[in-house]
């Protein structure tokens, strides 16, 4: 799996260190992570159904790499860390940046979502590619018509779900990422996992 960079999208992130886990300290102190980060190693941010199976992908890809898995909380570290993925919180602060920067965390858990991404754009190097993984909800498509990349967007202000992904869109595109609109995302993972 290759990611490339196109004109669509980016966004920011930060690490630490508590024992196997990356985050804060149970009294909330950030502890720096030192780990060396490799040209084929990837920062997934939110590291869920769609996330694992990047991780999947990319280890087939790049079997020596390391793969680093950010959360909200610590509640799924212990099945990352199963799966060859190490956990880290999204307060952790890394000694570099990443080549590769994957963002896969839903708008639900965050209460300033473009605040979200531009964190885990400043995560990104810059090289390689940071990719957001959008929605199709921006597309004003509710018609049951055709409706593909070249389709118009819903108006900001018209749809407080929508105003959400398009600024988010809006930072990753700002910081030189990739954003891909995905279309019956949690349909087509319900099918793969069922």
């Amino acid at each position: 799996m290759t990611l490339s960079t196109s004109s669509i999208m980016a966004s920011p992130i930060q690490a630490s260190s508590s024992s196997s886990t990356i985050g804060e300290t149970s009294d909330g102190l950030k502890v720096q992570s030192h780990v060396s980060i490799g040209a084929n190693d990837l920062l997934i941010v939110g590291p869920g159904v769609l996330g694992r199976l990047v991780a999947e992908k990319w280890r087939e890809e790049h079997p020596d790499c390391q793969i680093f898995g950010q959360t909200v909380t610590t509640n799924h570290h212990d099945e990352l860390e199963k799966l060859g993925i190490k956990p880290s919180l999204k307060e952790t602060e890394f000694d570099g940046n990443f080549s590769y920067v994957i963002f896969c965390a839903p708008p639900s858990q965050s209460p300033d979502y473009a605040a979200e991404l531009r964190m885990a754009a400043s995560k990104w190097n810059g090289e390689g590619s940071f990719l957001f993984t959008s929605s199709s909800a921006p597309y004003d498509c509710f018609d049951n018509g055709e409706c593909n990349e070249d389709s118009p967007v819903v108006p900001l202000g018209k749809s407080p779900r929508t105003d959400v992904l398009l600024r988010a869109e809006q930072v990753v595109l700002e910081s030189g990422g990739t954003v891909l609109r995905l279309a019956g995302l949690y349909i087509s993972f319900w099918y793969f996992i069922h």
